[in-house]
Parts: structure tokens; sequence; C-alpha cells
């Protein structure tokens, strides 16, 4: 896919100038673009560089990246999770019993609905529904279950685009997308006009403070344009006229994987929230540190393991992204997937083979390395059952990348 790319010059949250790059990923592809054999080397590759704000210590992509094609095409689904629908299930019950108990059919709007499964549970419980997603495919699928959706982005021109009836609503949430949006303020204005006084949002992303913890470089992408933890996502919200009801409407163990999940109330009057300049900036150069010692740690480990015939578990963003950011990923013989994107198809940039589960029976593999590694258990009993792959043979990512002394 030809993306195009464009360096900001300002703070997405606050417009300052004050930008300090910190972490630099050279030559990284979209975690998504798998090519057939004939498009090898016509992939999007472009730097991916992290900045903290000196004036408000928000860290962001510096890049705005093309995206518009790449979300059209785009698939990405969670319906193979038992653990995602799960989390979906519990979310809307917890929304319903703790804020809308007593409301009769409170609407709500999804920004990057996907296939409708999280707005699926919300209306088995009462709720009015509505989706608003811009990949044309999962727009369909959503429609056809019968959860109305739009195919838009959500920006400052939404409203022109939503049916009367939900020009006013009680909730609007968001997972795993508030971080795709290079002009969050904007949608955050947005929102805030269409919900109801008092009304909520929630929205669920990647904790910058969990990046750091576990030294996910995978999760810095071309897609993701902020990454916040509790105390930014507090000014950033508290800026544009919402104050943070509770980071914690869903236990840690009901939480997915890096979740930062925030429930934030529509107030009258903005209010700047405290951020420690000087110890977010310090935050993001630990990180920075810790990334390029991951980086080695999964490089040596493949080295020490070249004579054996290494295999990769997991083809998605995490596993795309860790293997593209190695200097040599050729002691890797192939990549697969439960549900693969499609069949004879490479990973970008390392040009990696993907294939389905059966692949391991038909070239058995000494070693694998998971990247799913928060099925790693799951993982574990399904490939011995199937195909006699003993527990000693498998490692996890994680325990490749996270600093035992950190």
């Amino acid at each position: 896919m030809k993306s195009k790319q464009n360096k900001i010059s300002t703070c997405r949250i606050c417009n300052s100038m004050e930008l300090q790059t910190v972490i630099l990923l050279p030559q990284m592809p979209l975690t998504d673009e798998f090519i057939t054999k004939e498009n090898i080397g016509k992939e999007f590759l472009g730097d991916i560089q992290i900045a903290v704000c000196g004036n408000c210590g928000c860290s962001q992509n510096l890049n705005d990246t093309d995206m518009d094609d790449y979300y059209n095409e785009y698939t990405y689904s969670v319906q193979s999770s038992g653990f995602a629908i799960q989390f979906m299930k519990t979310l809307a019950e917890r929304v319903k019993s703790n804020f809308f108990k007593s409301v009769s059919s409170p609407k709500v709007i999804e920004i990057g609905s996907g296939t409708g499964e999280q707005l699926l549970e919300f209306k088995k419980l009462g709720f009015e529904v509505l989706g608003v997603e811009p990949s044309k495919k999962l727009v369909d699928y959503a429609n056809n279950i019968g959860i109305p959706t739009l195919h838009a982005f959500f920006d400052e021109h939404i409203k022109d685009k939503l049916p009367a009836d939900f020009q006013k609503v009680d909730l609007i949430l968001s997972s795993y997308t508030f971080d795709h949006i290079p002009q969050p303020v904007s949608v955050l204005k947005e929102i805030h006009s269409i919900l109801r006084p008092g009304g909520l949002m929630i929205h669920e992303v990647h904790d910058l403070d969990l990046i750091k913890k576990r030294n996910e470089y995978c999760l810095f992408e071309h897609e993701h344009y902020t990454y916040l933890n509790e105390r930014t996502m507090s000014y950033v919200v508290g800026i544009n006229g919402f104050e943070i009801h509770t980071y914690n409407i869903l236990s840690q163990n009901e939480k997915r994987a890096n979740s930062l999940l925030v429930v934030a109330k529509k107030i009258d009057t903005p209010k700047k929230n405290f951020v420690d300049l000087e110890f977010e900036l310090a935050e993001l150069k630990l990180l920075n540190a810790n990334v390029k010692e991951s980086i080695a740690r999964i490089q040596t480990w493949l080295e020490e393991n070249s004579t054996q015939k290494v295999v990769a578990y997991g083809a998605g963003g995490r596993g795309i992204m860790t293997i593209a950011a190695l200097s040599d990923s050729s002691a890797i013989k192939y990549i697969v997937d439960k549900n693969p994107k499609a069949q004879n198809i490479f990973a970008p940039k390392s040009h990696l083979p993907v294939y389905g589960l059966e692949e391991l029976g038909r070239q058995r593999a000494d070693k694998i390395l998971v990247f799913s590694f928060g099925y790693y258990n799951e993982i574990v009993s399904e490939l011995g059952e199937k195909f006699n792959y003993k527990p000693e043979q498998f490692t996890s990512l994680l325990d490749l990348l996270e600093l035992k002394h950190a």
C-alpha cells in the first residue's frame, strides 16, 4: 500500500511546539499489511518516532500516516477470542448496572465499532445502539447481524452524518480506537457536543505505563498516534470538559492485555490536572533504553537457537512489529496463526511466510516463540494435543521482553 507520512510540528493535545523525540524505530511496516509473493518489497515502510511534549507531558507519534485505504480494507476482529467476548459482555453489564440501571433505553455510540460485537452486548441489555466504523467490510458484517453502523470516520464532521435520533446520546465508547485518532482534541469536542448533560464516555487505550513495564515496543505503531497513562489521560480529558469517574470499572483480570480503561463524565467547565513533565520525559527515556535492551535480548535468543528450527506463533500486531524491529529475523522459519488473514501471504518487512496451525504438523518446529503470550498456556496445551509438542519447546515473548531487574 502506498501511504504518505507527514511529520507533525505541534503537540496533538496542546498545540505546543515543544516536542522531543525519544524513541525511534526505523523503517517499520503497518501491522496488518500482509503481502503476496509478487508484492514482496512493495509494502509501506516508515520510521516510527515517539516524542514527549514539554508542555503537557503527553507522548505521541510524530508522524501522520495516510490510513484511509488501509482502514477501508481493515478486517481485524476479536470474534475468535473467548476472553475478548467475555470482556465485552462484562463491560456492558458493568456499565448498565453502575450507571444506567434505572434509565430506559439509553443510547450509545461506539467509535470504531468493528463487527458490532460490543454493541451487540449493549443491545441485549436494552440500549439503543449505533456504530461508526471506517472499514466497509466490518460495517457490512455489523449491519447484517442487526447492529446499525455508519461507514465513516468519527471526526469533526460526524454530527452531519448521525441520524436525528442519535444527535444526543447517553454514552460514547471506544475500544483500542481513541489512540488511533490523529486529532484527539477535535474528537473529544465532538463527543462533548453529542453527549447529554452528565453523559459518559469510555475509552480503552494501550496503557503507556504497562508498555514500559513489559517493554512492549511492538505497540509503537503507525496506527497509534497517542500513548497515554492515567496521569496524562486525566490531563487530556480534563482540559476538554470531562472529569475522570474511574479507571477501575473492571478489575485487572477482567481487562484485556495492556488495557487502560477510563470512564469520564461530561462537565461544564474544563479543568487542568497536574502532570509532572520531568517525570514523564524521564519515564519515556527509560523506556527507550529498555526497548533497545529488549530488542537485543530477542536477537541474542534467536542467535543462540540458530541451529534449531524456530517458528513464531502469532501474526497479530505484536508479532509483526516485534519481528520488524529486529536487525535479523532469518532464524525464524515461518509464522503461524490460528486465524491467518489469507493463504499464501507474507509478513511485511520480514517477508516471513504466514501459515495456519496445520503447518506445525507439516514442517515441525524445534522451538516455538509465542508472541500471543496472553494465551500462552492455551497455546501450549492446544499444540501439545494436536501435534504432540512438548512444553519445553515453547518460549513466551514476555520472558524475553521483560527486564528482570526493572
